[in-house]
């Protein structure tokens, strides 16, 4: 289900309903406009296009404004009406609004507001069957298009909730955000949403990490070069090559405070202006974001623009870390193996029945990609049979060692020992970290090596 963005104008003066389809196809490029003459023929037209939107007029012949509003919130619900006429009454405007019409423009109004209004109908339209698609997908509790899931695996309910919820909301022309730690899967996510939305179309990325205002401007739009000869050359920006697909920016949490008005500035007017230049194109792709911050953190921080962040959080995914999706762990490894066996050249082993319970406790701070690697290197080390799982372990303890934190006081017990139990436990450690030498042992507890003789000896007397 594509969510529609297709709007019908209706009206009997010819020129006119080519003036507003005009104006609309500028101010509103990302709806594609039909027009309607006659208005004996809109049930069919309505029948057989799913519009989001019809503009009409109030006085035509055969069938009048009023009629067709009726008719339409009658049998077509999930579509808008605007009442667009020439005729400036308000009993009549006040009629329309009360029998269901979204809004009421004279012709003569100004063309730009009625833009405004067209988009902000839009998103309303989009926003209504979104929530009933949604609702409807989470009580039917399936899949209308699993292929689109080949690329990760798991049997995890939450994360098959979100499968679910990206079904949802992937035909929607809002922005998708997707929050998630390094390793959870996030590319992968967005290449489903472009499965979902637009599989013909190109699937373009950036990794925003790094870049400045400047180079993300041309990036994104691209650059005209005027040369001394007069000559022009064409550098296409991402936004000319992604189309009508999915473009997925990478890390926008590093996105720096001055780009993060130009890329609000695409979202908000769907139109771009390639460096250099003075015409404007349609923004027509779909935009996925994706960080490992906290935006609303950076927010607060003063680092990340507040009305960016609410635009962004139109549809928002949150995926799991690795080890909350104990249920996956084992097909996992197993997936990784036969990836491995296959990239080495190798006989695939086979994974050990307890390795998925030993490897519970772990936290995997990498994610998928430290159990990838972990899983590359035991296959290296196998022997084709069993799965060796030394690796996995050094790995563990690396981690360990890593993350432990030192101790830099002595923790006692409830009950304190005397000072007799104290210098006995101090020489015993010390002894038994220095194999019984006690010249080494000695310095460790600062003492001479005779007066450590000495005390060992008086304690054995």
């Amino acid at each position: 289900m594509k969510l529609a963005r297709n709007i019908l104008l209706i009206d009997d003066e010819a020129a006119w309903l080519r003036t507003l389809a005009i104006t609309l196809n500028r101010l509103v490029p990302e709806a594609e406009i039909d027009t309607c003459v006659d208005s004996r023929q809109v049930s069919s037209r309505l029948q057989v296009g799913d519009y989001a939107l019809v503009l009409v007029d109030l006085t035509m012949p055969f069938h009048s404004g009023e009629e067709l509003l009726a008719m339409i919130r009658s049998d077509f619900p999930n579509t808008r009406v605007i009442i667009v006429t020439g005729v400036n009454e308000v009993d009549t405007a006040v009629r329309c609004i009360k029998n269901g019409a979204y809004d009421y423009f004279i012709k003569t109004d100004n063309v730009d507001e009625l833009a405004r209004t067209v988009r902000r109908a839009l998103e309303v339209v989009g926003l209504e069957r979104n929530y009933l698609y949604i609702k409807e997908k989470f009580l039917s509790r399936t899949l209308d298009n699993p292929q689109a899931f080949n690329n990760m695996l798991t049997c995890e309910p939450q994360l098959l909730d979100q499968f679910r919820y990206l079904e949802a909301v992937s035909c929607s022309p809002e922005p998708l955000l997707i929050y998630g730690a390094s390793g959870t899967g996030k590319s992968e996510f967005a290449q489903s949403c472009h499965a979902l939305y637009s599989p013909n179309e190109p699937f373009v990325s950036i990794n925003l990490a790094g870049i400045s205002c400047e180079s993300f401007e041309q990036k994104m739009c691209g650059q005209l070069y005027h040369h001394n000869n007069g000559e022009l050359e064409a550098v296409a920006g991402l936004l000319h090559q992604v189309g009508s697909g999915v473009l997925y920016l990478n890390e926008i949490g590093t996105l720096p405070l001055d780009a993060q008005v130009k890329l609000l500035a695409l979202l908000e007017s769907k139109q771009y202006y390639p460096l250099g230049s003075d015409t404007a194109y349609p923004v027509k792709c779909k935009f996925v974001v994706s960080t490992q911050d906290d935006l609303l953190k950076l927010h607060q921080a003063g680092k990340f623009r507040s009305d960016l962040l609410y635009r962004l959080r139109a549809h928002k995914i949150k995926l799991p870390p690795l080890a909350e999706r104990q249920l996956d762990i084992a097909m996992l490894i197993n997936h990784f193996i036969a990836l491995a066996a296959a990239e080495m050249n190798l006989p695939a082993p086979i994974q050990p029945a307890d390795l998925a319970s030993r490897l519970a406790s772990y936290d995997f701070p990498g994610n998928l990609h430290e159990l990838k690697g972990m899983v590359f290197d035991a296959v290296s080390r196998s022997d084709g049979i069993a799965l060796n799982t030394s690796a996995f372990m050094e790995a563990i303890n690396e981690h360990k060692s890593l993350t432990a934190v030192p101790q830099d006081r002595i923790i006692f017990p409830k009950q304190l020992p005397t000072i007799a139990q104290m210098n006995q436990a101090l020489m015993d450690e010390a002894m038994s970290r220095t194999a019984n030498n006690q010249t080494a042992a000695a310095q460790i507890l600062g003492i001479s090596q005779s007066a450590l003789s000495r005390r060992l000896k008086g304690i054995r007397c």
